[in-house]
């Protein structure tokens, strides 16, 4: 695969609408998700708030959606799904749709935006199942939940395992590579399952969303498989495919100007050295991007940067 290839390299245009058309699965799950929760504070019952009771909480969007063990066993089996997109304030939200941003713009990019959907929401509802089967059990107590952090919590250790090395900053301020920060992330949560944390944290749905993460990347599961394939337009929130790289042979090449007849591209056409066509010149690009697939940008030495440069700036002028 070439430079020509990747997506961001390829030219786009247009206003506010299309711009917004054009976005990933991750920042629609992120508007959506803010959304519900505006909608939460602007229904909340006063009366419930002054209680002590988290303003968002008293909603009936919250009501109607939460994690409810009592209800999901009546029969209201939505409530495994609905409390992935909401939330108890706004620190919740905000934690939740800072690390979902992070780790699904990059999963996006290698899974594709229909897979990374189909991932997102089942490990939300896994999460949840396996809470209510822990509840269900006696092991721990059975109480209400809302938030994402199951689903998050997956998408998080998922990206562990794809890039480990991974820098990023605990709190701001502590610089760790991020297989660390989820063994720091797993270990407080099966502490918090024994009782050696706040109560008030649903510790269990994010023990069940690294355990879906994990299956997931030992697995090699491609849960858009299991859906049937559309045979009209791509959906709005999956990415269109990159376009097949082709040749196209420029006017100076397919007609001769002395001539009436038009000549081959191949006919006294001398090589060019170093065109962004260039076998050895794609890969030398291809194993640069390669590297920034696996340890990021801040791994690369200037040359590589040099290289990097570029070779866009020749796509740009090819595309001119």
């Amino acid at each position: 695969m070439g430079i020509h290839d990747r997506d961001y390299y390829r030219e786009r245009s247009g206003g506010l609408f299309e711009t917004w058309g054009r976005q990933g699965v991750t920042v629609w799950l992120i508007a959506i998700t803010a959304g519900v929760f505006v909608l939460q504070i602007l229904t909340t019952n006063p009366n419930l708030a002054r209680r002590g009771v988290p303003a968002a909480l008293t909603s009936p969007i919250c009501t109607f959606g939460e994690y409810d063990p009592a209800r999901i066993m009546a029969g209201e089996v939505w409530r495994l799904v609905t409390p992935i997109f909401l939330h108890a304030g706004l620190l919740h939200l905000a934690f939740n749709m800072l690390v979902l941003y992070w780790t699904g713009t990059r999963l996006e990019e290698r899974y594709g935006s229909r897979e990374f959907l189909c991932f997102y929401l089942l490990a939300g509802t896994f999460a949840d199942v396996l809470t209510l089967a822990v509840q269900l059990a006696d092991l721990t107590p059975a109480t209400r939940a809302v938030g994402a952090s199951g689903a998050v919590t997956a998408a998080l250790v998922l990206y562990a395992f794809l890039y480990p090395h991974q820098r990023v900053l605990l709190y701001f301020v502590l610089p760790m590579p991020v297989w660390l920060l989820v063994v720091l992330y797993v270990g407080l949560d099966v502490l918090g399952v024994f009782g050696a944390g706040d109560q008030g944290i649903g510790y269990m749905a994010h023990l069940g969303g690294a355990l879906f993460g994990a299956l997931y990347y030992k697995s090699g599961w491609r849960l858009s498989n299991l859906l049937p394939s559309s045979s009209g337009k791509s959906p709005r929130l999956t990415r269109a495919p990159a376009p097949r790289l082709r040749v196209v042979p420029t006017p100076s090449d397919e007609f001769d100007d002395e001539a009436e007849e038009p000549v081959r591209a191949a006919v006294d056409s001398p090589a060019r050295p170093q065109e962004s066509g260039d076998p050895s010149f794609e890969t030398k690009v291809d194993a640069v991007l390669e590297k920034v697939s696996q340890f990021g940008q801040q791994s690369l030495t200037p040359e590589e940067r040099a290289l990097l440069f570029q070779a866009s700036e020749r796509y740009k002028n090819r595309r001119r």
